[in-house]
């Protein structure tokens, strides 16, 4: 009797240990999963703002940021295309000035690209 109560306590015991385990690997998988998602959409996109010169490009891409730089991170300056969110982000005002642009940026491609939501002057001159 005793060793069938064993018996029965220990594969118990070794059942719960498994389904923890079990539990335990699929959340932290799903959680790893999740969060390598969020850093690879962090790589190549988010809400940001820049200064920099607003220069006028092309018909196929209009505007761009010259002598762009991020806000709250330190390195060289940039060139970065702009593309307004809206139409209510009227960049043609801006032209040749110094401007503060907010949006989201995408880092993928041959240049990166901030779609446009805010613009600001902060200098009439460059």
């Amino acid at each position: 009797m005793h060793r069938t109560l064993g018996a029965v306590c220990t594969a118990i015991i070794m059942s719960a240990a498994l389904l923890g385990a079990q539990s335990t690997s699929a959340s932290d998988s799903s959680s790893k999963a999740s969060d390598s998602g969020k850093s690879a959409a962090a790589a190549t996109t988010g809400v940001v703002t820049f200064t920099g010169c607003l220069s006028p490009g092309s018909k196929s891409d209009p505007f761009f940021l010259t002598s762009a730089k991020q806000k709250g991170i330190k390195g060289e300056a940039t060139t970065v295309k702009l593309v307004p969110e809206t139409k209510k982000v009227n960049l043609d005002t801006f032209i040749t000035h110094e401007v503060e642009v907010t949006g989201t940026f995408d880092k993928a491609g041959a240049t990166p690209t901030l779609t446009v939501t805010k613009v600001k002057s902060r200098n009439d001159k460059c």
